[in-house]
């Protein structure tokens, strides 16, 4: 099951560039989140290319990858923080755009909203 799993992750992941297929990959991984601790592992390793995706020109796409995003967040451990901050980082270093930045940190606030 993990495997099938992990398999869908990253043929989501391969399509979050896609100007067709973005959103729908998004869309994708923010339902997978509901598949609980099953997902969690490779919906916190795919967080980094969700959170770059949070730059997008298109509004659509931006707003599929905070959805996202927030979905992975609710449903991961609060173990898991230590794996997200590297993702984290990225997304508000100096070469990441302004969207990107903020979303990264409302991203940052409902984690900390989460598991204080």
């Amino acid at each position: 099951m993990a495997a099938a799993i992990q398999a869908e992750v990253d043929g989501f992941v391969a399509k979050i560039s896609d100007k067709k297929d973005g959103q729908a990959a998004l869309e994708g991984l923010g339902a997978l989140a509901s598949k609980g601790s099953a997902a969690e592992p490779f919906l916190v390793a795919a967080l980094g290319a969700i959170l770059e995706a949070t730059g997008d020109k298109s509004k659509n796409v931006k707003d599929a990858a905070v959805a996202a995003a927030k979905a992975i967040i609710e449903m991961m451990s609060p173990f898991s923080v230590q794996a997200c901050m590297p993702a984290f980082l990225a997304s508000l270093s100096v070469k990441a755009k302004p969207p990107q930045k903020e979303a990264t940190l409302q991203i940052i606030e409902a984690v900390a909203t989460k598991s204080p």
